[in-house]
Parts: structure tokens; sequence; C-alpha cells
């Protein structure tokens, strides 16, 4: 009984954390400690982010899933020439989650082909790295706007329906299955801004 008792006192604490980052996502917390790998070039807190092109190149989902994927490590430094790059793009909104890193984990398409998806991540700016960067408040105003367009997004994932007119940094992600993932694993990572065309649903 004693054990169960344990057992059910960790799964509600876990419910009401999770549950307070969905309701309020940019709330402080204390040092947060999100991710981990490459998480200074996801962030933007890396040396080499003073160096990167923030004048937005306007192409397509589908240009970006063809760029060449460069040979990468999990502490892999940023890499040249397109880790350098910011681009913008319209897109169709497929889904999203709140990821264990806190970060908003976005899966959009070519607009009018469905399948041809990438992986947009919108980072809590109270994470470590994201909390120094330099684009930190870009990182919150996309993030917001992402939220009130959306609505409060939870762990699970959650099916949207809708457009959006997207801008961020390129950012080569290591290849581990993960939902809505391009060929090449390119992101845009972090999202420097998000504007909604139209209604966004569920």
């Amino acid at each position: 009984m004693r054990r169960w008792r344990a057992t059910s006192a960790v799964a509600v604490s876990t419910v009401l954390v999770a549950a307070s980052l969905i309701a309020a996502p940019d709330v402080a917390h204390a040092a947060l400690t999100c991710g981990v790998e490459r998480w200074a070039v996801k962030t933007l807190s890396d040396a080499a982010a003073a160096d990167v092109n923030y004048r937005a190149r306007h192409v397509t989902v589908e240009h970006l899933r063809r760029l060449p994927r460069p040979n990468i490590g999990t502490s892999s430094p940023r890499q040249r020439p397109y880790e350098f790059r910011s681009y913008r793009i319209h897109v169709r909104l497929r889904g999203a989650a709140l990821e264990d890193d806190r970060d908003f984990h976005l899966i959009v398409s070519q607009p009018h082909h469905r399948r041809r998806t990438m992986i947009l991540e919108l980072p809590n700016v109270h994470c470590k790295g994201a909390a120094s960067s330099i684009k930190k408040a870009a990182m919150r105003r996309a993030r917001r706007r992402f939220v009130a367009a959306c609505g409060p997004i939870g762990t699970s994932f959650t099916t949207l329906h809708g457009r959006a007119i997207v801008k961020g940094v390129a950012f080569f992600d290591i290849d581990h299955g993960q939902t809505g993932v391009a060929p090449n694993a390119i992101e845009l990572h972090p999202l420097l801004r998000f504007r909604p065309r139209g209604r966004c649903t569920h």
C-alpha cells in the first residue's frame, strides 16, 4: 500500500508539472536544464550565433528538404554554410507536441504536398542556453504567437490544421525516427517568427 501511494504521488506530481508547462509555457523556472545534443546551436547561444545571417531567404519546404546533409554528431559545432542562414517559408501546419526539453515540436509540410514534411522547434526561453541567447526576444515572441494562434499544446501529439509564414535558422538534427523528420533531418531551430494565415485549429 505504501508503495502504491508513493507511485501515485509521483504520477500526480508529473501531471501537475506537465499541466503547468502547457498552461503557461513561458513562466519562469529556476535554471531549467532542458536539452543536451547540440543544445547551444539549437538555442543560438553558441559562439558562432553572432555570425548567422538573420536576413531570411524566402524558400520552400521542398527546397530545405533537398539541401545536402553535413556529417554531424551529438556535439558538432554550427555547420557552414546552411546553419549560418535563416529562412522564411510558407507552410501547412500538421501537428505539434510539447517535448521533454520544453520545445514545442511543430510538424509542417509543403502547402500542397502534405507528405513532404519537416520539423520546426520553438524553445522555452527560460531554459539554459535560450535564456542567454542573442535572439531570446524573437524566440519568445514566436512561441507566444504560436500558442495564441493554435491554443495550448500538450505532451501528446495534437493534429493541427491551418497555414502560417515562419522564419527560423537552419539546423540539422540527428535522425532518430522523430515524427515529421525531413529526409535530411533539417529543421528551423529555433523558430524566430510565427505568423498564422487564417485560423489554426485542432
